[in-house]
């Protein structure tokens, strides 16, 4: 993947005020079960924080999947409305072949530890990947994040290295600054963006797609968090983090 941090480094400068100051006690959504899941508390890297997942593993599966919330300080979880209907519409389509992972980042639900800037929140992504590799050995992982979390996703991406593709959903540019390299890996990167996305206009995912070297899809009508029709969004995100299977 090439890199381009001079790109990047505009990008995250480019209009910081869409965002507002994070509420003081943020909302979440509900908590919500998928099909084929099961609990699990997985052991941070290298002593950190212990992290609540919900993990689906299937004898049969050909790909995994790991699903990344959005922003921890504005209400993100593993049950917020993206990565949840990714998650479902995995159980309902894939007919148990694909294993999937959703998770809380560092202190959110049960997970332990605090919010870390999107740094810690790498290693707790790191932490459910080795955990899914373990269980679901010999088959590709493919990683997806919601906005904050699509940062964190590639960023993980990168430093994992046996990652073969990633799924940004809606990515604010201004998640993206980093160090040359940060984001450099192998997998195939695919952005997902509404064309009207309050915090990251069509203009600024070329840019960023073009600083990636990520195929971009603009879905009409859409917003950041992509009210219009998730079921549509997870249908096309099928495809793209699992190509293998076949999709009615």
């Amino acid at each position: 993947m090439p890199g381009n941090s001079r790109v990047l480094r505009m990008l995250a400068m480019a209009p910081v005020d869409r965002l507002p100051p994070p509420p003081a006690v943020p909302v979440r959504s509900p908590p919500a079960a998928v099909k084929g899941e099961v609990e699990v508390r997985i052991d941070g890297i290298a002593g950190g924080p212990a992290i609540e997942a919900r993990v689906a593993v299937f004898a049969g599966a050909e790909r995994a999947v790991v699903l990344c919330h959005p922003h921890p300080l504005y209400g993100g979880s593993m049950h917020s409305p993206v990565p949840l209907a990714i998650a479902k519409y995995i159980s309902e389509a894939a007919g148990g072949l694909v294993t999937f992972a959703r998770f809380n980042f560092r202190g959110v639900g049960s997970s332990e530890g605090t919010y870390d800037d999107g740094r810690g929140e790498v290693d707790d992504a790191l932490a459910v990947i080795a955990y899914v590799r373990a269980a679901a050995q010999g088959i590709p992982l493919a990683i997806c994040g919601h906005s904050f979390g699509s940062a964190v996703a590639l960023t993980a991406a990168a430093r994992d290295g046996g990652i073969d593709r990633a799924l940004l959903v809606a990515p604010s540019a201004r998640f993206f600054a980093a160090p040359e390299g940060a984001f450099r890996c192998a997998a195939r990167v695919t952005i997902f963006i509404g064309d009207s996305d309050e915090f990251c206009d069509v203009t600024e995912a070329r840019a960023l797609a073009a600083a990636l070297g990520a195929d971009l899809r603009v879905f009409e009508g859409f917003d950041h968090h992509f009210l219009k029709s998730r079921r549509a969004l997870a249908e096309a995100a099928l495809p793209v983090i699992a190509p293998e299977v076949s999709f009615p």
